[in-house]
């Protein structure tokens, strides 16, 4: 598969997903708010936030290889030389992306519990928390200012160990390409995973959860203003391992808050609360539909 086609798909997966959340708010639109609509002011706000948001995403990752060159390069330093191979085919490729796939998962894991929720760089996720409405056009959800502080870590921390566990095997160094069925599925797992359609019902919960691949039910646990959980974005193998599971069938974990459990706008999770919009925008905006505007205590963040 090459570069374009493996990206095009990618941004496919995620447009088809958002259409079908898109459809059912609609379709459940009677069921918030006591079924006063959104009004158009406040829908076209949310759509500047969101190209606000897409553009700086779009920015940070501008000035980055693309992700073939990028897995190159590191492929280049751990292997010291050593020169590439094509990948292999067939079921050979298949068991070595899922081995590839569930180590992408222990990297995001702990980049995510470790990094993105320690209190000296929550700023660079806070964003991603914000929405209390979770589907996949939300800002913060759909488009993520500051990705590339997730996607470019991950991507290259898995490729390093790959590429290590590669050579002390003395096995060959494979082109990127094996990394292309991993990062096809952990990007979809992404995608549904915030998805409210994928969330209706405990299909998509059944199918996925005998795998340990993250379904919609337990990763919008990780989304509450209380629980703290559910740190992998598309396995819950590590979750098990480290004590942090939240089980989605626990009458406990249901009927939770989601979103910030203090007051931050849009504005506020990119400025690490520097900024703030107007009270008279909170209002106008209906911010309060998406936003958790009050002054209840911040959670608690890994790393204190």
């Amino acid at each position: 598969m090459s570069l374009a086609t493996f990206l095009g798909v990618t941004v496919g997966v995620q447009l088809v997903f958002l259409g079908l959340d898109l459809a059912d708010r609609h379709a459940t639109r009677a069921e918030r708010y006591g079924g006063q609509p959104l009004r158009p002011e406040s829908f076209l706000f949310l759509l500047a936030v969101v190209a606000g948001f897409f553009l700086i995403q779009l920015a940070g990752f501008a000035w980055l290889p693309p992700v073939d060159a990028l897995v190159d390069r590191v492929r280049a330093v751990v292997s010291s030389g050593v020169g590439t191979v094509p990948a292999p085919d067939g079921w050979r490729l298949v068991l070595i992306g899922a081995a590839v796939f569930y180590l992408q998962g222990l990297v995001d894991y702990a980049w995510h519990r470790w990094f993105s929720h320690h209190r000296w760089f929550w700023f660079t996720h806070e964003s991603h928390h914000l929405p209390t409405e979770i589907f996949v056009g939300m800002p913060g959800l759909g488009v993520r200012p500051f990705a590339v502080l997730t996607v470019v870590p991950v991507v290259a921390f898995t490729a390093a160990l790959t590429y290590a566990v590669l050579r002390a095997a003395g096995l060959p160094m494979w082109s990127w390409t094996i990394f292309q069925l991993p990062l096809l599925l952990s990007s979809t797992l992404l995608v549904t995973s915030h998805s409210s359609f994928m969330r209706r019902g405990w299909l998509a919960h059944r199918i996925l959860a005998p795998l340990a691949l993250t379904t919609p039910q337990e990763h919008v646990l990780h989304h509450t203003a209380e629980l703290h959980g559910n740190y992998g974005n598309f396995t819950t193998v590590w979750d098990r391992l480290f004590g942090t599971y939240l089980d989605p069938r626990l009458p406990e974990h249901q009927g939770r808050r989601y979103g910030l459990a203090y007051d931050r706008d849009f504005l506020g999770t990119i400025t690490a609360g520097a900024l703030r919009f107007p009270e008279s925008w909170r209002r106008r905006f209906q911010l309060d539909r998406y936003c958790n505007l009050d002054d209840a205590p911040r959670p608690k963040h890994d790393g204190g």
